[in-house]
């Protein structure tokens, strides 16, 4: 059970579930992977005018295998991480601290109202936390050589400060998501890099959100407008720097300065994170008639994905 506020969905991959393909309500399409012709031969020959056919994925252009040539006038709807989706599957959700109901979230959003309150924000607290803390960065990695380059970007700044990086890609070992690790990070590093694979709009992975439930700044490197996902002055952002010496002067500076660095925390008297629920909002979206009106077929949804989705390279020099 997904605890919707809508219930009366059955969400389920058995496509034996119900008598007919056209008995469902709506189809799921997973267009990351390309589509085999075992595939095809599973698809319903016959649908009708009202169901719903949807085109999901969580992977970024970059690493979408299924070119979606062949798919015009195919999908009615999409669900992905973009946020002009018709059903947005992002990671997580930031809502208000108090709020009872954790649908009722500020952001990710085209436009969120966020609160301010970083400037005059002071923790005595953590300010003694970050005394104590004694490295600089740490970088979990699993995917080396990626499109974005953020393996050439970590090695740059390693030139100028010491990075910990764990995972496939570096020579230190802690299982990611273990309470030690979390422990870690929070106790003894001040900036945890969360460096996409890849640069392309609205890609936003779950890196941003596991650091930012700890105290540890996270340094995040995108091609994201990220004031639509987190609340002002609660992340660093790579792309804001000029050069590689411009951001390790930053990092410096703050390392330097507790006052300066617990500013970075201010949002955390205000919101938390919690997850997503996309299929509670594709059940909603079922039931709303007035949606289900305005249905569209996308006649282009390769050029939708792919075009200008992603930058080639990134506006920091390194």
């Amino acid at each position: 059970s997904l605890n919707c506020p809508v219930t009366d969905c059955v969400l389920t991959n058995n496509r034996h579930h119900l008598d007919s393909m056209t008995d469902y309500d709506a189809l799921v399409f997973h267009i990351a992977e390309p589509w085999a012709y075992s595939l095809f031969e599973k698809v319903p020959t016959l649908r009708t005018p009202s169901q719903i056919y949807v085109a999901a994925n969580m992977e970024s252009p970059a690493h979408t295998k299924h070119l979606l040539e062949g798919d015009a006038n195919f999908f009615n709807w999409t669900m992905t991480y973009r946020l002009d989706s018709d059903v947005v599957w992002n990671y997580n959700n930031v809502v208000e601290l108090d709020a009872a109901d954790d649908r009722a979230f500020v952001g990710p959003s085209q436009r969120p109202q966020w609160r301010r309150g970083a400037e005059n924000y002071r923790n005595e607290t953590l300010e003694e936390l970050a005394r104590r803390k004694d490295k600089m960065a740490a970088q979990f990695v699993s995917h080396c050589e990626t499109f974005s380059g953020r393996d050439e970007l970590v090695k740059a700044i390693q030139r100028l400060m010491p990075v910990d990086v764990y995972g496939k890609c570096g020579t230190m070992e802690c299982p990611r998501g273990s309470p030690r690790c979390a422990r870690m990070l929070t106790d003894e590093y001040r900036f945890y890099f969360a460096f996409e694979n890849s640069l392309c709009r609205d890609y936003v992975t779950e890196k941003l959100y596991n650091a930012m439930e700890s105290h540890i700044i996270p340094v995040v490197f995108g091609g994201v407008d990220y004031s639509k996902f987190v609340p002002p002055h609660s992340v660093i952002d790579v792309q804001q720097f000029g050069t590689v010496e411009e951001l390790v002067d930053y990092l410096k500076f703050l390392a330097d300065n507790p006052e300066e660095y617990v500013k970075y925390f201010w949002w955390k008297e205000h919101y938390r994170i919690t997850g997503s629920q996309p299929f509670c909002e594709l059940c909603r979206k079922l039931h709303d008639i007035g949606t289900r009106e305005k249905s569209q077929h996308y006649r282009d949804i390769k050029a939708w994905w792919f075009d200008g989705a992603c930058q080639a390279r990134a506006k920091i020099e390194f």
